[in-house]
């Protein structure tokens, strides 16, 4: 019997752990804090359930196909469109563009910018890019019209949290608005803490023994077989001593507002076009307030973790007014996160450290931040089974 240990109870650590298990080997999880989920956690106020900023489960990604094949029981609908879903540029409302038929109704292009963004419809869903070619360069060869650049910025910003277009893989952010279009995605039910709920109840059934509040400065300190890291860059270097790549992370700020009751004409979605602001009432499609109430996410992506928290806020509120005048009326509470990190690290052409780049014999990262299979929950599901089947092989071949 081999042992193995998971430092991190998140989506990345839940997973490992799940993979690691098969009734034979022993695999223990540590969490350093109360409670598992990491980034995926779910507070639950007042018949509210508020996930850590807008969550989306990309419905042909890695991430659903493990949830599934593992059993793992989630429920959810894709996200509002129709009538109350918007575009916003200039602080005018126009009618969301979904699909290439809405194109001709919209009033936020000329003709022949409608021809434009209907090519980039199709450049976007056939989903390819150049090795090494950042986002920036990808629209600015493509597109000709300054509207629909801003257009396909927005785009790439709701399906990848990031503004940083000049480093972002241009490869890795086509592929999963790519991913998006064909297969859509879901809101989840009751929140991202029915995943992590699922996770922990298999992984107990399979033998894992989880222990939360456990605080480990450095491996030296456990004895195991194999690590799994499910941890972000800064634990990692302090877990093991060894200096990472430069990592350029992802922020947002998201403003929360639980709604008694739904404002008449109000928004659904509304995406800035000319400015990184996103609206979306999640509970349109997704079970995550009372009857007869809403949980609106308001929320700016960050392009570094300086912003001003109070103009911040002001911002959010004012857009929130613009595409919901009536919401104070009707707000129950709020929660302002200034500052929520997204991921440590984004898929910029420089990519991300492989599970084994450490160099160390018997441990693996992994993570969001780690591997260049998928983004967000795609690349901590992928890098958690490469993480866990890296460690099984090299223990095979020393055995």
């Amino acid at each position: 019997m081999r042992s193995y240990i998971v430092i991190g109870g998140g989506l990345a650590g839940l997973t490992a752990a799940n993979a690691l298990a098969d009734g034979v080997n022993k695999v223990t999880l540590l969490e350093q804090s109360k409670h598992l989920g990491g980034r995926a956690q779910t507070q639950h106020q007042d018949g509210y359930s508020l996930n850590l900023g807008p969550h989306a489960l990309y419905c042909g990604g890695i991430a659903t196909q493990t949830l599934r094949a593992w059993s793992i029981p989630f429920a959810g609908n894709f996200p509002p469109q129709g009538a109350h879903s918007y575009f916003v540029r200039e602080n005018r409302l126009y009618s969301s563009v979904p699909d290439v038929s809405s194109l001709m109704t919209t009033r936020l292009f000329s003709l022949r910018e409608k021809l434009e963004a209907g090519r980039l419809f199709k450049l976007f869903t056939d989903g390819e890019a150049d090795e090494g070619e950042t986002m920036r360069q990808w629209i600015d060869q493509r597109m000709q019209s300054q509207r629909v650049r801003e257009f396909a910025a927005a785009i790439v910003r709701v399906a990848t949290y990031t503004t940083d277009l000049d480093n972002l893989s241009a490869k890795a952010a086509v592929k999963q608005i790519s991913m998006a279009i064909k297969h859509n995605v879901v809101y989840l039910d009751g929140g991202w803490q029915t995943l992590i709920d699922g996770l922990r109840q298999r992984a107990i059934s399979r033998g894992v023994e989880i222990r939360s509040e456990q605080h480990v400065d450095n491996l030296r300190s456990l004895n195991a077989d194999g690590f799994v890291l499910a941890v972000g860059p800064a634990s990692v270097e302090k877990l093991t001593g060894i200096s990472l790549s430069k990592r350029l992370p992802l922020h947002m700020a998201t403003l929360d507002l639980a709604l008694r009751k739904i404002p008449d004409n109000s928004a659904r979605v509304a995406l800035g076009i000319d400015r990184p602001l996103y609206f979306s009432m999640h509970s349109a499609s997704a079970r995550l307030a009372p009857d007869g109430g809403a949980l609106v996410h308001v929320a700016k992506y960050l392009g570094d973790s300086g912003a001003d928290p109070v103009s911040v806020r002001e911002e959010l509120e004012e857009y929130a007014t613009l595409v919901m005048p009536q919401w104070r009326q009707y707000t129950q509470f709020t929660r302002f996160l200034p500052n929520l990190v997204v991921s440590p690290m984004m898929a910029s052409i420089a990519g991300r450290p492989d599970v084994d780049s450490l160099g160390l014999e018997n441990v693996a990262i992994a993570g969001d931040w780690v591997g260049n299979d998928g983004m967000l929950a795609d690349a901590a599901v992928a890098s958690a089974l490469n993480a866990a089947r890296v460690i099984q092989l090299r223990q095979a071949l020393v055995a």
